[in-house]
């Protein structure tokens, strides 16, 4: 399907309309005939639960699947459309204004017209205080963000689709990316922004589009609606409740040591001094930058540290979930099943050397149904799932080794708010079963759900404080 242009007689402030579009994989039908559109200087977060159809849509409007049926059109035909991802698609190595010309003819060669344009694009994001003459590596990740939505602005394009790139973000640089967002529909851009956070657009965004089951549940200007509601849309219907910081926990004492890391210098953290403990969840948390996932790596045995030793006790399996997914987690072009199996054959190897075939499919089968993967077929191919989905996924994976110590870096990145409770719940039960967890995130709901025990890196990579559950709101500062 060829995104087409709207017809000259739409009407002036229509920027996208989308009729009936439908989009099947396989047994699954991923979109089932969806239909809105979208106006000038909107401002409108695209909702839904893992699954639910957001990230089928956005590639469709990206370019990337063909829709099976349905159309759409979009004032000013392709050009008038972008998408900004997660990679954020910059050059870190290259100034900012020649990220915003890259690719595009060049019809200038004064350096000073390119950084004057350059510095209309950025205003137009409401951004008036980054030079253009600086290398994009030397910028925060949210100043990077709102340079990639600048950037595809610039090209021509009306309307932008924002697809998770808070998702990554301190929370409250991720709140200074949407207020940038809503200059830009201020100023008369179209902002469809793809989240899991409701706290990052209730409050900036001008309506709300829910998806559920590949379908328009709820469509609605943010004034007339409640974000109870919306969190009961999202949900389709499962427990969202959040847990109390160790609620049902059997024992947070902790028993014998898994883990110990002995003045550990990673990624620019360190010295760093921890103990995990069986049936005890200790978490560590920061600033971006900080080192704190590595200093995960390096327990789970991924990363040799630059100083410092870690000992972990004899026999003792690792597993790690890690922080980006697509670049260190899955692999998307191979199945669900080769997913969860992945790194676990001797689990299944016979007296013969030969896997058992049938027991492994019927491990991870069970897996992927514990953590309810949507769809659940293990020949589904992991680039077809959700983000959350594939989060699940590896999850799943962890799992499947029974770990004594399981690591997790920013466990609920990219996931709705129910598919987080059940990631609390299943990483509650791992730990009440004997097994020591090392949490490293910056979410402060991860944190406040889960810890028993908080290390809190300063900018520069060392732990200031240890903090327990009751003396988390101190965090808030800093995470919130």
């Amino acid at each position: 399907m060829v995104i087409a242009t709207l017809a000259p007689d739409a009407p002036g402030d229509l920027m996208i309309d989308i009729v009936d579009v439908r989009k099947r994989f396989g047994a699954t039908q991923a979109l089932r005939g969806v239909t809105c559109s979208f106006s000038r200087g909107e401002f409108v977060a695209l909702l839904g639960s893992n699954g639910a159809g957001k990230s089928t849509l956005v590639k469709i409007l990206d370019g990337v699947y063909p829709a099976d049926a349905g159309t759409i059109a979009v004032r000013g035909g392709r050009a008038g459309l972008g998408v900004v991802h997660q990679d954020l698609g910059l050059v870190d190595g290259m100034t900012v204004a020649e990220n915003l010309c890259l690719g595009a003819p060049r019809r200038l060669v004064n350096p000073r017209a390119e950084a004057r344009l350059t510095t209309e694009a950025l205003r137009a994001v409401g951004l008036t205080s980054i030079d253009p003459y600086a290398l994009v590596s030397t910028l925060s990740l949210g100043q990077r963000a709102m340079v990639a939505v600048a950037k595809t602005l610039h090209r021509g394009a009306d309307t932008v689709v924002i697809d998770e790139v808070t998702a990554g973000l301190h929370p409250h640089e991720a709140r200074w990316v949407v207020e940038r967002l809503r200059v830009a529909a201020e100023f008369g851009a179209t902002v469809l922004m793809v989240t899991h956070k409701l706290d990052e657009v209730v409050g900036a965004a001008t309506r709300y589009v829910v998806l559920s089951d590949g379908e328009v549940a709820l469509d609605e200007d943010a004034g007339g609606i409640a974000r109870a509601d919306l969190v009961a849309m999202m949900s389709r219907g499962r427990s969202v409740s959040a847990p109390a910081p160790g609620a049902g926990r059997v024992d947070a004492s902790g028993g014998g040591i898994v883990c110990e890391l002995k003045g550990v210098h990673a990624g620019g953290a360190g010295p760093i001094d921890l103990t995990v403990t069986e049936g005890r969840i200790t978490a560590i948390t920061g600033p971006l930058g900080s080192g704190l996932h590595e200093v995960a790596y390096a327990a789970a045995g991924l990363l040799t540290p630059d100083a410092g030793t870690v000992r972990v006790a004899s026999d003792v399996r690792r597993a790690c979930v890690p922080a980006h997914r697509e670049s260190e987690g899955v692999f998307a072009e191979h199945t669900v099943q080769f997913n969860v199996a992945v790194g676990g054959w001797s689990r299944w190897r016979g007296r013969t050397g030969l896997l058992r075939v049938r027991q492994m499919r019927r491990d991870c089968d069970d897996a992927v149904a514990a953590l309810a993967v949507v769809p659940h077929r293990l020949d589904a191919t992991v680039s077809d799932l959700s983000g959350g989905n594939q989060q699940k996924t590896l999850f799943a994976r962890a799992l499947m080794r029974r770990p004594r110590l399981l690591v997790l870096c920013e466990p609920t990145r990219g996931v709705d708010v129910a598919t987080r409770r059940e990631i609390y719940a299943q990483v509650r039960r791992m730990a009440d079963s004997g097994t020591g967890v090392l949490m490293a995130s910056t979410d402060y709901e991860d944190i406040a759900a889960l810890a028993d025990t908080t290390g809190v890196l300063t900018a520069d990579g060392t732990v200031s404080e240890w903090l327990t559950p009751d003396r988390l709101p101190e965090l808030t500062t800093e995470l919130a």
